[in-house]
C-alpha cells in the first residue's frame, strides 16, 4: 500500500477573457483596514535591566581604564 500526501488530479483549464478583465461593473468595496488603537502598545521602558546594563558597562569602562 501507497502512501500519497496528495493526489493530483487534471482541472480543465478555461482560457482568459481579456476583455472580462479589464471591464468593471460595481465599484470596488473598500478595504476593511484595522484600527489604528489596535496595534499601540503600552511602552514601559525596563528600568531594571537597564540599570544593570549600566552598572555592567561602567564595570568595564573602570577595568579597561585601571588595566591599560
Amino acid at each position: 500500500m501507497k502512501a500519497y500526501l496528495y493526489k493530483e488530479e487534471a482541472q480543465p483549464i478555461e482560457p482568459i477573457d481579456e476583455h472580462k478583465l479589464a471591464i468593471a461593473e460595481d465599484k470596488p468595496e473598500k478595504p476593511d483596514v484595522p484600527k489604528l488603537s489596535l496595534y499601540v502598545v503600552k511602552y514601559k521602558p525596563l528600568w531594571t535591566a537597564t540599570f544593570i546594563a549600566l552598572v555592567i558597562f561602567v564595570i568595564w569602562a573602570l577595568a579597561t581604564w585601571l588595566l591599560n
